[in-house]
């Protein structure tokens, strides 16, 4: 009903739900609402990232704390702190307050000519240069007939019996050279074992994982071990993936002592360049963990990553624990580095709105199945399959009124065990489609464009009939039947 925004320990602004988002006059509430990636924004806009750091509140800066960041910052902002009061002219039985001696202008008006009303976007390292045309889109990654299952004792103690866990079943898709491919779904879809498995940190079950022609689960340890300087990782939670007894120096070094790479000298400079890359100084090598922001150890682990020239970076849900302004500078600063040095990238999040805005083709993933994969503005224009739009219509929407019209939930009842999935189609115990067809007959990926298969008996759309797959795009671009 009503909403607070806070910075630096402070309110800077405060009133009814509807009125803050129809009228934000604060510029911090105004740039929080810009680094939302939303399915709207088409994918070669840049996000709006808010520049800097929060400050050091152990060292408040004099004047208003947001005057370092903000593009609407005057001389008195950084000497005075402004009071928070309330807007005259403000509609809504509830007052609106801001604490800004210049405002964004209320949506009644218009803007100021003389001084921009958004926050700058700045991100380091603003030139770019694209991997050579030569190999990009040829086949870096390719999966086939994946299948990982986990055995489980099931039943009373006295009575056990054996199981297994049906984590992936059956999965098939390839990569291009310098793509993004996203991975989305629910939690226990799979997503995440698929990027495991990607990465050989685990061997599958059945089926390949073929890297530049290799097989990652066929090959000696020793050469598994010279492959793995192209596969990286970046992990969900970035204080977690850092040992906390270490220091970034040591951190972002240890893949280039692991693989033997360089003297202590040239790896003390990778560090420092690596450091600069991500966007920051050199200095902070010698701190710990501990003494950085949720965004900062996201840079470093990405540094980490980087430290071996990899080929293929796994990102599993990167930005899921990080407000919306650092995540805008974390995704702004993957797509960045993604053109200057020609990365593939997997990315693997339950946020469709950050996956659409990343990567060229999405793969939507159900109880261990691939169900629906095209590109990302072809996914979210066009859906074939029900689940699909079920996880469209629950992306949230930064409009209140919108959003309280919503009736019920888009996608109901719960994900089925994995390790008794629904016979026939998966998702039909929770499809408003299904029919007693379902329940019979797995469904097949159809064709439904260039590029765009679904496994669906009653689809949202019409297939491409007898082409089936033959209308389907392999990573190189290339027609074929190779999905």
């Amino acid at each position: 009903d009503r909403v607070m925004v806070m910075y630096a320990g402070r309110i800077v602004e405060g009133t009814a739900t509807e009125t803050l988002f129809a009228e934000m006059r604060h510029p911090y509430t105004a740039a929080l609402l810009d680094s939302i990636p939303r399915l709207d924004k088409s994918r070669s806009e840049r996000l709006a990232a808010i520049p800097g750091m929060p400050p050091d509140l152990t060292r408040r800066p004099p004047g208003c704390a947001f005057a370092p960041r903000c593009g609407n910052a005057l001389d008195d902002c950084h000497q005075h702190v402004p009071p928070l009061g309330p807007d005259a002219g403000a509609s809504g039985a509830l007052s609106h307050e801001f604490a800004c001696f210049h405002p964004v202008p209320a949506a009644r008006g218009g803007p100021p000519a003389d001084r921009p009303t958004r926050v700058e976007v700045r991100e380091p390292g603003a030139v770019a240069t694209r991997a050579s045309a030569d190999r990009r889109g040829e086949t870096i990654l390719e999966l086939t007939n994946l299948v990982k299952e986990y055995p489980v004792a099931t039943g009373s103690p006295v009575r056990r019996t054996k199981a297994s866990v049906k984590a992936v079943s059956g999965v098939s898709f390839s990569v291009g050279r310098g793509e993004t491919f996203g991975l989305v779904g629910e939690s226990g879809c799979g997503k995440t074992t698929i990027g495991r498995l990607t990465a050989a940190l685990e061997r599958p079950s059945a089926g390949s994982v073929r890297f530049d022609g290799e097989d990652l689960a066929r090959i000696s340890a020793a050469a598994l071990r010279r492959r793995r300087k192209d596969l990286q990782l970046m992990f969900q939670d970035p204080y977690a993936s850092l040992d906390p007894r270490m220091n970034v120096r040591a951190i972002v070094s240890e893949p280039l002592v692991s693989q033997r790479v360089g003297d202590r000298r040239s790896r003390e400079a990778r560090v420092a360049e690596l450091l600069g890359e991500v966007g920051l100084p050199a200095r902070v090598a010698s701190l710990y963990p501990h003494e950085f922001s949720g965004g900062q150890r996201q840079r470093i682990g990405f540094a980490r990553a980087l430290a071996l020239n990899p080929s293929l970076i796994v990102a599993d849900e990167p930005v899921s624990a990080l407000d919306v302004s650092i995540q805008a500078q974390i995704i702004n600063l993957m797509r960045s580095l993604q053109e200057r040095h020609g990365l593939t990238y997997i990315v693997i999040s339950h946020d469709l709105a950050v996956v659409k805005y990343l990567a060229d083709r999405i793969g939507v993933m159900y109880l261990g199945k691939l169900v629906e994969l095209a590109s990302g503005e072809d996914l979210y224009s066009r859906p074939a399959h029900p689940y699909t739009r079920g996880l469209i219509d629950t992306v949230p929407v930064p409009d209140p009124a919108l959003s309280r019209r919503v009736g019920a939930p888009a996608v109901r009842g719960e994900l089925p065990s994995p390790v008794n999935p629904p016979s026939g189609c998966r998702y039909r115990t929770r499809c408003p489609a299904a029919q007693e067809r379902c329940s019979a007959e797995e469904p097949p990926l159809r064709a439904f464009g260039p590029g765009h298969v679904a496994a669906c008996h009653f689809p949202l759309r019409r297939p491409l009939g007898d082409l089936d797959l033959a209308g389907a795009v392999r990573a190189d671009g290339a027609t074929g039947t190779g999905i």
